[in-house]
């Protein structure tokens, strides 16, 4: 299965402030969560309720950057198509086919040109990405676009254009 791999790329979460957000959330429950955990022996303990609201904040303020850590994209491009998993959402690859491909080209936003990489296009679909800046713009015949983020554009594109000939 490796042999018909052309090119192969790994992303991990990158974007800067959703990384601020997390840290901030972790300092914040280490601040408000822990001394009502620990005033649980005092002669004035909390209420049931604020010890459980402490340590699901506390619980939310670790989980979430462990969440981001483990996060990753995942492309390949084989000779029968492209292949994009996200971990650990994904438990295989999705395949994309690489019939009909009329256009594929290296993507940067221009100047004053929102990022269409971001993540609000992740999660509608748009678009293949943890947030990246850099990728590629994928046209299809039946008027489907696809941008896939790329760290690397020149060589995935050099082996899109390699898979799509052999599929021809």
């Amino acid at each position: 299965m490796d042999k018909d791999i052309l090119y192969r790329e790994a992303h991990l979460f990158s974007h800067s402030v959703t990384w601020l957000v997390a840290i901030c959330i972790t300092f914040c429950s280490v601040y408000f969560a822990l001394p009502q955990l620990f005033a649980i022996e005092s002669d004035m303990p909390p209420t049931q309720l604020v010890v459980v609201a402490s340590y699901v904040f506390l619980a939310i303020g670790f989980i979430f950057p462990v969440l981001l850590l483990i996060i990753k994209l995942r492309v390949q491009v084989r000779n029968d198509g492209l292949y994009i998993k996200v971990i650990p959402f994904q438990f295989s690859f999705k395949k994309i086919s690489l019939v009909g491909l009329q256009n594929c080209e290296p993507y940067v936003p221009k100047e004053g040109e929102k990022n269409k990489l971001g993540l609000k296009y992740a999660i509608s679909k748009k678009a293949c990405s943890l947030g990246g800046k850099r990728g590629i713009r994928m046209e299809f015949k039946d008027g489907r676009v696809l941008l896939l983020e790329s760290k690397r554009p020149e060589k995935i594109i050099q082996a899109i254009n390699t898979a799509s000939k052999t599929n021809q």
